[in-house]
Order: structure tokens, then C-alpha cells, then sequence
């Protein structure tokens, strides 16, 4: 009996354990059942040559390796899961900088960072609520390459004090000639957990999720006063 005839001759690649190797058993007790009456219906003066059976029981195998395969990856992926999350508990209450431009305002402050490509003359900032409704504008110049500081003190343009949340930042910037200078702006926050979000541990800052590897600086959470 050749296994192609069962869609075997090419076995399902390890992935997504689950489905594959529910599929796999489907095709493995196929091929038992097929085996068994294959054997119990042979023409007793043509039985199966023993080099037959030998290959079938060695196809019969495969299939049986491949399932425990799958079960013991799907197993080692979550292990793998488990430990990652783990290992990234130490992040809470700590103070990140992260790639993102969503910052949480409390106790009248939110503070961002950007880093500058070159020089600046010329940076302007708008703040935007949730709702993405812009709620402050500003204007600072000379400011060198590399990393800035910006912080906000909560209060729009007509100095009224707005509630505690998460806000977005913009900035653009040119140089003395008028071109515009790249910027890739980071915010800063308290990690408030774990998550797993498509597979990956990732941190949970206020409303951003933000992925380990975009984070870029870690350190104590300074103490209320």
C-alpha cells in the first residue's frame, strides 16, 4: 500500500503544532485502519512479499514519529513562552524608554524623548489626546543631534489643566538650511505587566505595548514623595 494514495508521501512540516498534528493523527489511524484490512484481505496465494510489509511498518513509523514531533514541539513552545514571560517580570514597576510617541500624563507631568539624525534650528511639538484632537502646541530651536528631553506639563495652550491619561506627541525638525532633520521619538513610562501578543513577550506601558527590543534604556522607578 503506497501512502501516497493517503496524501502521506509528504508529511505535514512541524509548525503549528496543533493543527498539524491533528492532521497527522487523522492520517495515521487512516493508515492503521487501511493496514489492518489490507493484511486481513490478501489473497492467501499472493501474500505481501515481507520487503512490502517491512516498508509500510517503516512509513507507519514516520508518521507516528511525526506526531510525538509535533506534540513534544508544541509542548517545548509553550515551556519556551512561560519562561520568556517570566524572565520579563523583573521589568515591572521599573521606569523604560521605549520607540513610540505615547506617553501617560499623571501628576501633571509626561515626558518624552526623541533623538535628532543631525543639528536642529527649527523642532515643533503638538500633543494630541486620545481621541487624536490636538491639545498643545510648541516651538523650540537649537537643539543638538542625538538624544532630547521634552516634558509636558499637562496644560494646553489656554494653560488649562487636562485630565491624567495617555497622550500622543508629533515632532518635525529642520536645520538652519530648512531641511528637515529625521526623528525617532521614544517615550517613557512604568511597566505595568507582561503580555503575550502574537508570540512575543511584550511590555504593557500605560496604553502602548511595546516589544523588548524596541526598548531602550531601564531604571528604578523613582520613589513617590
Amino acid at each position: 500500500m503506497d501512502l501516497s494514495s493517503l496524501g502521506l508521501s509528504t508529511l505535514p512540516q512541524v509548525g503549528g503544532a496543533t493543527a498539524s498534528g491533528t492532521k497527522l493523527a487523522d492520517d495515521f489511524n487512516t493508515f492503521l485502519t487501511l493496514l489492518t484490512a489490507q493484511l486481513q484481505n490478501q489473497d492467501p496465494l499472493e501474500p505481501m512479499k515481507s520487503e512490502q510489509f517491512t516498508d509500510q511498518l517503516v512509513q507507519f513509523s514516520g508518521v507516528e514519529q511525526q506526531i510525538a514531533t509535533n506534540d513534544n514541539l508544541e509542548t517545548l513552545t509553550s515551556l519556551g513562552l512561560a519562561g520568556q514571560q517570566g524572565a520579563l517580570v523583573g521589568f515591572i514597576g521599573k521606569t523604560i524608554d521605549g520607540v513610540g510617541n505615547q506617553a501617560t500624563l499623571s501628576e501633571g507631568i509626561a515626558r518624552w524623548t526623541f533623538d535628532l539624525d543631525n543639528d536642529a534650528e527649527n523642532i515643533s511639538i503638538l500633543v494630541s489626546d486620545q481621541n487624536g484632537k490636538a491639545v498643545f502646541t510648541t516651538k523650540l530651536t537649537n537643539l543638538d543631534a542625538g538624544s532630547n528631553q521634552f516634558a509636558w506639563d499637562g496644560r494646553d495652550n489656554s494653560d488649562v489643566e487636562l485630565p491624567n491619561g495617555d497622550y500622543r506627541i508629533s515632532i518635525s525638525a529642520t536645520d538652519d538650511d530648512g531641511t528637515s532633520v529625521p526623528v525617532t521619538v521614544r517615550s517613557t513610562g512604568v511597566v505595568e505587566g507582561v503580555e503575550i501578543v502574537n508570540g512575543v513577550a511584550q511590555l504593557r506601558v500605560g496604553g502602548n505595548i511595546v516589544p523588548v527590543n524596541q526598548v531602550t534604556s531601564v531604571s528604578a522607578t523613582p520613589a513617590a514623595s
